[in-house]
């Protein structure tokens, strides 16, 4: 019996590293492919998977909207967790320069903080003192691979203790979109600082695996082991397993008041999403938007009336 257990251990360890040399051949490529930033020509760039989201020339540059002139601005520096230097903007209210309310808008997959500008502006005007990180692996800031919320969670909850340092009587917002609602829902796994008032997520995900399986697996029929093949490379490279990218789990421990917004025309994450989330969350202060006929991360496309339901939420709470 000893015998034969040992030679199913055996047969086992062989048919787990067969196993892992085939998956290699898929899943660290596409690990590589959406988590690892950079190109050969530019250590800089975007993921190559978000060069194939956007395939027009010049795309990166065009899409980013320049820093809102008419406000004064500093640059911000800290050190993460794990020793990755990582930077910021804040940017200063004209109406009134001394405003404790803050926000922390933390952009997407692929993109920098000067995505979220035009957003900023928004901010500003509503007499918010706003920051404006580009977050790891993304923009000026550095970092090799992205984790899609998990340690990018850690260093909002950082940027959110840096604020509160600075201005004690801070009473802050974190707003994030498509991946950067990701982060914001998973900051909540932090100690974050007691100024944290309010979240707003805009287009996030649930479920990382559980997306990953509907878009990646069933779309272009990966088998089913490529999942597990994936997560271990993630973890190997990026230092997270799939799994840990749970905002659902985030969101259900978590009292704060929380905004859930999706549009949908979304066809990247199902608003079935949004609705899990909002289900699961303990909060006695949640809301939801969702927005008609909007695409993916362009719910504040709308202009006015987006902003108009995100201000008249957050009033409530700031």
């Amino acid at each position: 019996m000893k015998n034969f257990l040992g030679g199913v251990s055996i047969v086992l360890a062989l048919l787990l590293a067969a196993f892992l040399c085939v998956d290699s051949f898929i899943a660290q490529p596409l690990v590589n492919y959406a988590l690892k930033r950079g190109t050969k020509a530019d250590p800089m760039s975007p993921p190559a998977a978000f060069e194939d989201i956007y395939p027009y020339p010049n795309k990166y540059e065009s899409m980013q909207p320049r820093p809102p002139k008419q406000f004064r601005r500093a640059n911000w520096t800290i050190t993460s967790f794990d020793g990755l230097k990582l930077e910021a903007t804040h940017f200063v209210p004209n109406v009134n320069p001394s405003s404790h309310k803050w926000a922390i808008l933390v952009h997407g997959y692929g993109c920098n903080q000067r995505f979220m500008y035009i957003m900023a502006t928004y901010y500003l005007g509503h007499g918010y003192q706003v920051l404006t990180p580009d977050m790891r692996a993304s923009g000026k800031s550095e970092g090799k691979y992205l984790t899609m919320g998990v340690f990018e969670g850690r260093d909002v909850a950082q940027w959110a203790h840096t604020i509160a340092k600075e201005d004690p009587q801070a009473r802050i917002v974190l707003h994030g979109v498509s991946m950067g609602a990701a982060d914001v829902m998973l900051s909540l796994n932090d100690n974050l600082p007691d100024q944290v008032k309010a979240i707003v997520e805009d287009s996030g995900y649930s479920s990382l695996k559980e997306l990953v399986a509907i878009r990646l697996i069933d779309s272009v029929r990966y088998p089913k082991p490529v999942l597990l093949g994936a997560s271990l490379f993630m973890r190997e490279y990026a230092g997270v397993f799939l799994e840990d990218v749970d905002p659902l789990k985030a969101v259900s421990q978590s009292h704060l008041p929380i905004l859930f917004i999706h549009g949908t025309a979304d066809q990247l994450i199902p608003m079935s999403m949004m609705k899990d989330l909002y289900r699961a969350s303990p909060s006695k202060d949640k809301a939801a938007l969702t927005v008609q006929d909007a695409t993916h991360a362009m719910n504040d496309a709308v202009g006015e009336p987006y902003y108009k339901y995100v201000f008249q939420f957050l009033d409530h709470y700031v």
